[in-house]
């Protein structure tokens, strides 16, 4: 402001001195001159204009940093955030003030957190930061759900116990089938075709920290009572996530609906738990993977999380290192790769002597003629690695390669029968885990 006021005082002493000199030589020649010197008054305060604008410009043209975009939405509940992509405007007139003068547009990648370790999430968004020029600050404004993705392979035949049922919420799925003065709990499991299989992008219930997607599955409940077992099957017809771990599932029997908390009121319990209290008879052979004794599995084929690339069927096609902890009493162990997110898609099935193995070099295996077809996938997907410690020759020697199959439970329960045909041949299981991005 004082500069212009200067150059203002500057201007009118120019012009005064203009006339003066120009009275000499006439009225033409002094309005010439006077049209001359504003002209160049002007043009200076244009060109100072310009550089200021220029200047407040560069102080927004670049965006709002990765650092602090990343700041911005970070929280307890979310990790692992990544920028994924910028978009600068100016925006004069903006509908949050004068003094916005530029949006960023940021794409923004994130894990959502899950206290309860269920139902893992990734998600996106694009968060609008407005450029305030009297703060000369980015602020959020507001964001936008683009896409998220959650890993429901833990809900597929999984088994579950309501902690805190209301006699609402009792009511709603079975009526008055169960007598109003009865005491016990209610026992839930989900089919192996179940889950959040899509994110409802326009559904109109989506906020910034809570998603809603497209179920489907079956299941049964089972009411354990004093005066007896009620069971009734369910359709699984809603489900929500949220940054903070909240997973919502809505159930429709015959009579009504009720939603209901998962990990949270409702919480994921073993299946010989479930077994035990619902009184099932347990069928011969049969292996819980959740009692099985355990040891430890590691590869230095992992790298940030995930397989190393050159692992995979389309590039070199090598198995990965892998050492283990020698089990007691083992005489084999079955190596086998899953794809859960496949539908238990098998990538590598392998029977190895205990006395010789307990680890593999990086690319012992690479072709599948050696057994090993390595990962595939068209997104990114996780790798299971278990090893298997078994007593003697299993029966069943070999599973069928790159195709989908029965999961770990059901290649443990085929396992668990010796060549004699005795039962309880598993006695042990390690695995580890780690993604493939392709």
């Amino acid at each position: 402001m004082r500069k212009r006021n200067i150059k203002k005082y500057a201007a009118s002493v120019c012009m005064v001195l203009a006339l003066t000199l120009a009275g000499c030589s006439g009225t033409e020649e002094a309005a010439s001159t006077v049209a001359a010197t504003e002209a160049r008054v002007n043009e200076n305060n244009t060109t100072e204009a310009t550089e200021e604008a220029v200047e407040e410009t560069a102080k927004f043209s670049a965006g709002i940093s990765d650092d602090a975009a990343i700041s911005a939405v970070a929280s307890d509940s979310i990790s692992e955030i990544t920028v994924t992509g910028h978009n600068v405007e100016e925006t004069p007139g903006c509908e949050f003030g004068e003094m916005y003068v530029a949006k960023d547009t940021v794409s923004i990648t994130y894990s959502a957190g899950n206290p309860t370790g269920l139902l893992p999430q990734t998600v996106s968004k694009d968060c609008e930061f407005y450029f305030n020029k009297d703060s000369s600050d980015w602020e959020l404004k507001q964001d936008t759900l683009t896409s998220c993705d959650v890993y429901n392979e833990p809900l597929q035949g999984s088994n579950w116990k309501v902690e805190n049922l209301s006699a609402d919420i009792l009511s709603k799925l079975f009526g008055d089938e169960i007598p109003a003065d009865d005491t016990g709990e209610l026992y839930i499991h989900f089919n192996k075709k179940v889950g959040l299989f899509a994110f409802n992008l326009k559904n109109e219930k989506n906020t910034s920290t809570e998603r809603f997607f497209t179920c489907n599955g079956t299941g049964k409940m089972t009411w354990v009572g004093a005066a007896g077992n009620v069971e009734k099957s369910f359709n699984l017809v809603d489900g929500s996530v949220t940054d903070a771990g909240d997973v919502n599932m809505t159930l429709k029997t015959d009579i009504d609906t009720a939603s209901l908390d998962f990990g949270i009121d409702v919480l994921l319990i073993p299946e010989y738990e479930y077994d035990a209290a619902l009184g099932n008879e347990v069928e011969e052979g049969k292996v819980y993977i959740e009692a099985l004794p355990t040891f430890e599995v590691t590869s230095t084929s992992i790298e940030g999380g995930d397989w190393k690339q050159y692992l995979g069927y389309r590039y070199e096609n090598k198995s990965p290192e892998l050492t283990w902890e020698s089990y007691e009493g083992a005489s084999k162990y079955m190596i086998l790769m899953i794809d859960k997110y496949a539908a238990n898609w098998l990538h590598w099935c392998e029977l190895v002597d205990a006395s010789e193995e307990t680890h593999f070099d990086e690319g012992k295996f690479s072709g599948t003629d050696q057994g090993y077809i390595g990962p595939y996938p068209e997104d990114p997907h996780a790798y299971d690695v278990y090893i298997i410690a078994l007593a003697d020759d299993p029966a069943k020697t070999s599973f069928k390669m790159d195709t989908t199959g029965g999961d770990i439970n059901s290649k443990l329960n085929d396992l668990n029968f010796a060549a004699d045909g005795s039962t309880g041949n598993v006695l042990a299981i390690g695995s580890i885990r780690a993604g493939y991005i392709p």
